[in-house]
């Protein structure tokens, strides 16, 4: 079993292209990664996640797949659920599978795809995720997708981040931390930055409070979601906790 011997933060997903690491954990938190963090652990069997509204609907026709999703914060026409952790979490798709429309996440989990392994990381999945990790890399790198396609920084994400860094220092005590992963790891009250940010404000005045609290819950789901495959604007999540 490989220790873990060093642990980053990237504020950006540009910023992870310069850190070498054997895997990234990237985290959308509000709202697409606790999403998947959620559809995996309601027992979905495979994801296709989809940076096009188009190519998403095309690939549920085509495949049968479940159609998740979100315009402005919410589902589109002819969607069976929103990108919405609470959603995911009640909703009947133990063995089914599904697509996810998200812009964000896909882009940068599929930025980092050949670098290294890639995961999908949120406080949803944070304990199981870093187990994975801590006893499978030497160098791990969490990555925050945040705004904008990931040009804007967003402090929901680096909270997130905090909290997973927290889990993995507990595993691999001994793993140095980067500037932005110690600061990070000794930020207090992560969890109540995830509300605090202007994500959440956006989602609250949506009706979505809901789904910020639940984002800001740690260890609801035991999923490893990886990245399988990755092409122009879409990419294949596998769960390794199967």
């Amino acid at each position: 079993m490989r220790m873990l011997e060093r642990i980053d933060v990237a504020m950006l997903p540009a910023e992870a292209e310069a850190l070498e690491a054997g895997a990234y954990l990237v985290v959308d938190v509000l709202r697409a990664t606790t999403t998947i963090a959620a559809m995996f652990g309601a027992g979905l069997r495979s994801l296709n996640l989809a940076a096009s509204i188009d190519v998403a609907r095309e690939m549920a026709s085509r495949d049968g797949r479940l159609l998740f999703g979100e315009v402005g914060g919410l589902p589109p026409a002819g969607f069976d659920y929103g990108n919405s952790p609470i959603d995911a979490a009640r909703a009947p798709i133990q063995g089914k599978d599904a697509v996810l429309f998200t812009t964000n996440g896909t882009t940068a989990l599929c930025k980092l795809a050949g670098r290294g392994a890639v995961l999908a990381a949120a406080a949803a999945n944070a304990t199981a995720v870093a187990r994975h990790a801590a006893e499978t890399y030497e160098s791990v790198a969490v990555v925050c997708a945040g705004e904008e396609g990931g040009l804007r920084f967003a402090l929901e994400d680096f909270a997130a981040a905090g909290i997973i860094v927290a889990a993995l220092s507990a595993l691999a005590p001994a793993a140095a931390l980067g500037d932005a992963a110690a600061l990070a790891r000794h930020t207090p009250e992560l969890d109540q930055l995830i509300g605090l940010s202007r994500h959440a404000r956006l989602l609250r005045e949506l009706g979505l409070g809901d789904d910020v609290a639940f984002s800001a819950r740690v260890d609801t789901s035991r999923a490893v979601p990886i990245v399988m495959a990755c092409g122009d604007g879409w990419a294949v999540l596998e769960d390794l906790a199967k």
